[in-house]
């Protein structure tokens, strides 16, 4: 494609603005090239749209088909999420020492909201505040420490329901993450079959190329 083509073919033909010293043969390669990656892009989402029908449908798809058509790093994020999801349904796995002492202190930050907020119910205000701003504290205390067990071990992550709260000056007790196997009414931990992680997979992959589209 040149700048002299005429588009006739197209309502809104690809046009290649030609660089200085460019030659005809150099900038069709450079055309070229360019239409080749946006078929590229177009032969992977339909491979991908075929996926997402097929997974909606009940149909398996095995791994190794999905590893073809996803990047690496969608992959492993795939495996990432039913690896988490295994942990949430099995009791064989040891739970880390970290995320123990992180519950342990969380039921304790737990037990003084709520008697915070029982004696704001029987009127007593001056009481009730300063053992609000005493939870503030251990929670701000607490997620600075849960920071630091996750710097040092990323892995501890996949044993919680949610991320971290960005700005724990704010962050109330409901907001803090809790472990996958707690029962909480509070924990927003969400049971999914492994065909259901395969296919947010595939939707996900399928909108940053739709994104890459714009």
């Amino acid at each position: 494609m040149t700048d002299e083509d005429d588009g006739k073919a197209k309502k809104h033909p690809l046009t290649f603005k030609r660089k200085d010293d460019e030659t005809n043969a150099q900038l069709y390669a450079r055309g070229q090239q360019w239409v080749g990656a946006v078929q590229y892009r177009q032969r992977r989402y339909i491979a991908l749209a075929e996926l997402d029908i097929a997974l909606r449908s009940g149909k398996h798809v095995q791994n190794r088909t999905l590893q073809t058509h996803l990047t690496e790093a969608q992959y492993t994020a795939m495996q990432a999420a039913w690896e988490q999801q295994q942990l949430i349904r099995s009791s064989s796995h040891k739970k880390p020492t970290a995320i123990k002492y992180y519950e342990a202190e969380l039921n304790r930050v737990q037990l003084q909201d709520t008697k915070a907020k029982d004696l704001h119910k029987r009127g007593h205000t001056d009481g009730a505040a300063a053992i609000e701003e005493l939870c503030r504290t251990q929670t701000q205390a607490l997620v600075a420490q849960l920071v630091t067990a996750i710097t040092a071990d990323p892995e501890l992550q996949q044993w919680l329901d949610r991320p971290i709260p960005a700005n724990i000056g704010i962050v109330s007790v409901v907001d803090l993450p809790r472990c996958i196997t707690s029962n909480s009414k509070s924990s927003v931990v969400v049971r999914k079959s492994k065909s259901a992680i395969k296919l947010e997979a595939v939707q996900a992959a399928m909108q940053e190329l739709e994104q890459e589209e714009r």
